[in-house]
């Protein structure tokens, strides 16, 4: 026997209290579909949901004067061609133009199992329809039409009466019921699906690693069933395709998840382990392992840890680990990558071997080679290159900081070094990078410097930094010359843009060549030998530095 029952909701039965609400826009003119929802959803204890690409909410409406209830509303404002299905604490509005019909088939007992068998046609043309989900929500089981419109569907222990949904984009959710032709005696499970919004998958799909590993019937799924899915204990997946939830494993959020090769399922709220990859259409909380890589469409929240790669479409919060980089939206927490990070924004820490980058605003970052930030709290700590808008401690050799100050400096010091000077920084810290030439003739005439700033006194008139600078000679080994300098220079500002400094310098001085033995300034310590000149002393730079802000 079949009963077909055309419900306004496929996945839960309610008492539609929601869509029979009075609400009342008698002063209400000259307002858009989306204004007008917004104001019937005020004070509610529900929301609409919908997707704004396909619900006209920039679209003028006549409201003005309705006292009715929400229902009949939402027809006035848009029509037949949309189905609204009530869920607990929303009202889902679809665009559903279409209806479809079930024709059964030939059903089979084999044991206590149920095989249901048809064709999905549309009401009115009574075209077949390839691609429709067919299931049972209770079991959480279900099937997908060929191009042929036919579907089989194994029932494992049916009770006396089953509820099949069948769900198509386009088309109207319809729910038949189903009486089995032979005696079943058997419980049924207990689960059932719930309404998320927010959880389209698209982007997902788009990736490179989405596009390879999601097939194109959990593709289809997704589209006709939407945003409901179903919480489960646990599930065990071969490969997305083979799991122990079947097609309804893109459906499904589970507490534990165990991917032997990888698994795509609708999320995981608990632990999941997978031995080459885990994709996940909406949010990983807690643990997630993968020997490859990781895929989330939506939030993370826990730890995350994957030999390649880690990426979550939505924020992340929490420790996040990768062999080679990690890819989120909004991070908080720690991100540790072998090659890089990339967040929409950091709170925490970003740490990488090559580089970090932040979008948005930046607390601290360390990586071997660039940090880009955008306003960056806290420090960014590189060998190389930090990039930002603002950062208060950039730690590099060369910081392009918007709003941090830029200077070019001539100098000379004791060495006898005519020098050009690039300083490079943020609020407090400052790289330098320069080329210094030796007035003497040498045989290691030119030498770079680097090194580290730190403006301890920056007024209008009068500024007072400390730096670190490491000098080494061009030339062959036997002939280098090595220089570490702690220097303190003070420094007057005829001009903002003109700085006229002269300060003392500790250092210790190294030359690979003993013939060339002298040691300037004030000698504190002499260690050389027959081989090389070693030595501590005082000495003194001064200069004109040319500052941009």
């Amino acid at each position: 026997m079949l009963f077909t029952l055309l419900l306004g909701c496929s996945f839960t039965i309610l008492a539609q209290g929601n869509l029979d609400k009075p609400v009342a826009l008698d002063n209400k003119q000259n307002l858009t579909i989306g204004q007008a929802l917004q104001e019937a959803g005020k004070n509610q204890d529900f929301f609409f949901s919908y997707n704004s690409d396909i619900v006209p909410e920039d679209s003028m409406v006549n409201v003005a004067g309705y006292d009715g209830n929400i229902r009949n509303l939402l027809v006035k404002m848009l029509g037949d061609r949309y189905e609204f299905i009530e869920t607990p604490g929303y009202i889902v509005i679809r665009y559903a133009p279409n209806r479809l019909y079930l024709e059964e088939g030939d059903d089979e007992q084999i044991g206590n199992n149920w095989i249901v068998k048809g064709r999905i046609k549309d009401l009115n043309s009574n075209e077949l329809i390839a691609y429709a989900s067919v299931y049972e929500q209770t079991m959480l089981t279900s099937s997908m039409t060929d191009k042929n419109g036919y579907f089989e569907l194994k029932l494992k222990d049916p009770n006396e009466s089953v509820l099949l949904t069948v769900s198509k984009e386009d088309y109207r959710d319809t729910t038949f019921m189903l009486l089995p032709p032979f005696d079943i005696e058997a419980s049924r499970k207990k689960a059932k699906l719930h309404y998320y919004p927010n959880g389209d998958e698209q982007n997902l799909q788009s990736t490179f690693f989405g596009r390879m590993m999601i097939g194109f019937r959990q593709q289809m799924q997704g589209l006709n069933i939407g945003n409901f899915f179903a919480e489960m204990p646990a599930q065990v997946s071969l490969v997305p395709r083979l799991s122990t939830h079947g097609m309804m494993n893109s459906q499904t959020i589970n507490h534990a998840s165990f991917n032997i090769i990888g698994g795509y399922t609708a999320g995981t709220n608990g632990v999941e382990l997978g031995g080459i990859f885990n994709i996940n259409r909406k949010d990983a909380n807690y643990l997630q392992v993968a020997g490859v890589f990781n895929l989330v469409g939506g939030n993370v929240s826990g730890v995350q840890l994957a030999g390649l790669s880690n990426r979550a479409l939505g924020k992340a919060s929490g420790f996040q680990a990768a062999g080679l980089y990690n890819h989120t939206g909004p991070f908080t927490g720690f991100q540790l990558a072998g090659l890089y990070n990339e967040a929409a924004s950091s709170t925490g820490l970003q740490m990488a071997g090559l580089m970090n980058i932040s979008e948005g605003n930046t607390d601290n970052q360390i990586s071997g080679l660039i940090n880009i930030g955008k306003n960056v709290t806290g420090f960014q700590l590189t060998s190389l290159l930090n990039i930002a808008d603002s950062s208060a401690y950039p730690i590099g050799l060369i910081n392009i900081i918007k709003t941090g100050e830029k200077s070019f400096t001539l100098g000379y010091d004791e060495l006898k070094y005519s020098m050009f000077t690039v300083r490079t920084g943020g609020t407090y810290s400052y790289g330098i990078v320069g080329l210094a030439h030796a007035t003497e003739d040498r045989t290691y005439n030119w030498a770079i410097d680097a090194g580290l700033g730190l403006h301890l006194v920056n007024t209008k008139w009068f500024d007072l930094d400390g730096e670190l600078v490491s000098r080494t000679s061009f030339g062959p080994p036997e002939t280098t010359l090595s220089l570490a300098s702690m220097k303190l220079l003070p420094a007057f500002s005829p001009h903002k843009n003109i700085k006229l400094f002269c300060g003392p310098s500790l250092n210790f001085l190294m030359r690979q060549n003993p013939e060339e033995n002298h040691i300037p300034g004030w000698v504190i310590e002499d260690n050389s030998n027959a081989t090389a000149v070693q030595a501590w002393y005082m000495g003194l730079s001064v200069g004109l530095q040319f500052v941009i802000i």
